[in-house]
């Protein structure tokens, strides 16, 4: 078989197998549905191939299952548990966690949902949260830390500081930025954007910059929540990747421009709007 130089680009896919939800709480059927949206949402998620090991798909398991050995890096778990807000409001906690079959360790990332519709629309970034350090490199992302390792030294910025929680972006519920020069902007809409950062140099509209923070991956409609349906579903097929060009200002600013589709009074063009992102 020949591969073609865009697959040859991608990283190997992360083998995950699925073994449902662990719970004691007696709502059965969140539990079904909950379960059966974790599976969906994994396979969803790119450059990850998902089996199912359920023990029993209709419904949750009472105690953490066996893991069965197989060529999967992953074995992938939630478990879930019922309590109540401070009103009386069911609240459910939700942790997932991803096994690294090599060695048997256990990482979790924990999130609380207040209804079925949350778990439904919140539950993807929390999976790809734990699983996001898990996967192989990225080639664009492993040729992006290399550049910045020699960047850091020519401009004095450095890209690993910059590691955390940010906000600021409009319709995005924060910004994920991870060691290394790559991360994911969470939009409220549920969508997910990975990007990558660089050192570089750069003068915009007549403002100087020195990191550039680009779009990874195919467009999506999502990504254009500013706006129509039907203008974000032309973009998602034709638009140049989104890319920010920020200047670090202090520790935990960044300012610059956005580069992206915008509105016009005739349609949409691609154009730059200013842009800032403060740490949380």
């Amino acid at each position: 078989m020949i591969l073609s130089p865009l697959s040859a680009l991608h990283a190997e896919d992360l083998l995950v197998d699925y073994y449902g939800v662990v719970s004691a709480s007696s709502d059965t059927n969140m539990l079904k549905m909950a379960q059966d949206v974790f599976y969906t949402q994994l396979k969803s998620i790119d450059g990850i191939i998902v089996d199912d090991k359920r023990p029993d798909i209709s419904k949750a398991s009472s105690e953490i299952p066996l893991f069965i050995k197989t060529n999967a890096k992953i074995y992938f778990y939630a478990e879930i548990s019922d309590d109540k807000t401070e009103t009386g409001q069911p609240l459910w906690n939700c942790r997932f966690n991803a096994v690294t079959s090599s060695d048997g360790i256990t990482h979790t990332a924990t999130e609380n949902y207040e209804s079925y519709y949350k778990i439904l629309v919140g539950a993807k970034n929390a999976i790809e949260k734990v699983l996001s350090d898990l996967k192989e490199p990225d080639p664009q992302f492993a040729s992006a830390d290399k550049e910045n390792i020699a960047a850091d030294f020519k401009t004095g910025v450095d890209i690993e500081s910059l590691a955390g929680t940010w906000s600021g972006e409009p319709f995005a519920d924060k910004i994920i930025i991870l060691r290394g020069g790559r991360g994911f902007v969470i939009f409220k809409n549920g969508a997910t954007m990975n990007i990558k950062i660089s050192v570089k140099k750069a003068v915009i509209d007549g403002k100087s910059t020195n990191l550039e923070i680009a779009q990874v991956g195919k467009s999506n409609a999502s990504f254009f929540p500013e706006l129509s349906r039907e203008q974000a579903l032309a973009c998602a097929a034709k638009a140049a990747p989104i890319t920010w060009n920020f200047a670090l200002t202090s520790a935990d600013t960044l300012e610059g421009i956005k580069n992206t589709v915008i509105p016009t009074n005739d349609g949409t063009e691609q154009g730059t709007v200013n842009s800032s992102w403060t740490r949380r």
